[in-house]
């Protein structure tokens, strides 16, 4: 690449008129910028910050230039937009009292919109005093000018999404968390500030971010539909999810690290996803975890038992084995998922993909609770009466951090429920009397609910729960 010219060179120009792209003068600069943003973009904040610290450098004789003042404002922003990607600002100190990074990544966010908006605003002032200027010097301050006001625009949509985060952390604590409002909440972020920051020079950095409210948003909307007993809708979602994820980490830098032992050297090639990614992407496992069981007999029809086995043991969690080891453990006639098809916003036609034309009438009876999982075997029949009898009653709900033990005389059994989902529940049933303070069959019933929930998930972004960039 050519040098810049001296602002006293003619200009470059095109039959539209000259453009930074073929002017001399700010070429090198929008190189520097394209490079900084896509640094950004692949989780290499340290990289983009040296850059930025190189031109301050470079530019000391000049501070106070447009481009002088923006370099020391994107070296800023490299640090927040790496204390925002290690969740930072949703730890505690792990010495002395909580340090409130929430509010003191706020401030920072704040000073750069001030630093930019201030950058903005000199430039426009320039522009009307300044009719002397070269053609090319101006275009290239408009150009920064320009910049700016977009990254004023990503500034605000990236404290939305801190308040986004600050929102599931709380609702992480509560026994029951509202995945609508926290859909609506990401749909609306993408739907108000996803066009505002659109020029090219920040197309990696707006591709990330989108990269990050579409999967949470194809995420939570999975929870929800399967918690319906969708199958081809959540699968859809999981596999935007699964999609868009691995096209995010395909874009992150790898490094190499050498380690040295007795028989010489390895290397080893290690990425650098940042702390927000991996607990995107460990969500989107227990999803699939979740899934796996929910239909565990449709996608075992698919497969033989052995290939089934192991494909669930792969699972973040294989909650198939859970449940087969508590079964024997515990001697248990059955252990079921159960679903509730009353007052779901659409007809249940079963287990699977159905077309979607075909008319299905909505079931009644018995049918209206249908074992979605079942183990060992099919739900056992005779006792289904009883489950969807007490499945039924409105004077004592089931709820979702309790358990609900019943023991019916007439059939000597005991039948253990709780709620997952908002309309599913785990029922386990023994053809005995069993204690209703049984602690291991309590114990297990929660806390698979509370798994399949990913109460503990959400509940990992709290303050405390990162350390080093890991999970405690």
């Amino acid at each position: 690449m050519s040098e810049p010219s001296t602002p006293t060179s003619p200009s470059l120009s095109t039959a539209s008129g000259s453009s930074v792209a073929t002017s001399p003068i700010g070429a090198k600069e929008e190189d520097v910028l394209q490079t900084f943003f896509l640094f950004l973009s692949q989780f290499a904040f340290d990289k983009a910050k040296e850059q930025m610290d190189k031109e301050k450098e470079m530019h000391k004789p000049s501070f106070g230039s447009s481009w002088a003042l923006m370099v020391h404002s994107l070296s800023q922003f490299s640090v927040a937009e790496k204390t925002y990607m290690s969740l930072g600002f949703l730890q505690q100190k792990r010495f002395g009292r909580a340090k409130e990074m929430f509010q003191t990544l706020k401030n920072s966010y704040n000073a750069l919109l001030g630093e930019l908006r201030q950058i903005e605003d000199s430039v426009k002032q320039q522009e009307q005093m300044e009719y002397g200027l070269p053609g090319p010097q101006i275009e290239f301050e408009l150009l920064l000018s320009h910049l700016c006001g977009q990254l004023c625009e990503y500034i605000i949509a990236r404290q939305k999404t801190m308040d986004f985060y600050e929102q599931v952390t709380t609702m992480g604590t509560n026994k029951n968390m509202n995945y609508e409002d926290l859909i609506n909440v990401i749909s609306d972020i993408i739907q108000v500030h996803s066009k505002n920051f659109h020029h090219p020079i920040l197309v990696s950095l707006k591709s990330s971010f989108m990269y990050e409210c579409d999967v949470i948003n194809h995420l939570l909307t999975s929870q929800v539909l399967m918690s319906q007993a969708q199958f081809l809708e959540t699968l859809l979602q999981l596999h935007q999810a699964h999609s868009k994820l691995s096209s995010w980490g395909a874009s992150a830098q790898t490094r190499e690290t050498v380690k040295k032992g007795m028989f010489g050297s390895s290397t080893k090639t290690v990425s650098s996803w940042p702390p927000l990614y991996l607990w995107l992407l460990r969500y989107k496992g227990l999803l699939v975890a979740k899934f796996s069981l929910y239909f565990y007999d449709i996608l075992s029809q698919q497969t033989t038992p052995l290939d089934m086995k192991t494909l669930s043991g792969k699972n973040v969690e294989d909650y198939h084995a859970k449940i087969t080891a508590f079964q024997k453990k515990t001697d248990a006639l059955n252990v079921s998922l159960v679903l509730d098809t009353q007052g779901l916003d659409h007809v249940y036609t079963g287990p699977g993909y159905h077309y979607p034309d075909s008319q299905v009438e909505a079931p009644k009876g018995l049918d209206s609770f249908p074992a979605i999982y079942s183990y060992p075997g099919d739900y056992p029949s005779n006792h289904w009466p009883n489950v969807v009898m007490m499945l039924s009653r409105t004077d004592r709900p089931i709820d979702t951090d309790k358990v609900c033990c019943i023991f019916d005389k007439g059939v000597t059994s005991t039948y253990f429920i709780t709620c997952v989902d908002v309309k599913i529940y785990i029922v386990v049933i023994y053809e005995c009397k069993k204690s209703e303070k049984d602690s291991y069959v309590n114990n297990f019933m929660l806390e698979l609910s509370s798994m399949l929930r990913c109460v503990k998930h959400f509940a990992s972004l709290k303050p405390g729960s990162w350390v080093g960039g890991s999970r405690k």
